[in-house]
């Protein structure tokens, strides 16, 4: 299968997609680019706790492209 994520997907004004062979694969690069890039649009993403709502929110919007 191939997942793919996208900002704009989550509500974002950003180009950025990615895809991958796993949800996890997508969803931990999608982490990260939130991470780096998108902290501001969120109230807080520091705790271990809010770091997991995050990825969870990330899986949420990850699809399935080819199945």
């Amino acid at each position: 299968m191939l997942y793919k994520y996208t900002c704009k997907g989550m509500g974002l004004n950003c180009p950025y997609m990615v895809t991958g062979v796993t949800e996890e694969e997508v969803t931990q690069k999608a982490l990260e680019h939130v991470l780096e890039n998108h902290t501001k649009d969120f109230n807080s993403i520091t705790t271990p706790e809010e770091i997991q709502r995050m990825e969870q929110a990330l899986a949420r919007s990850t699809r399935v492209v080819v199945g």
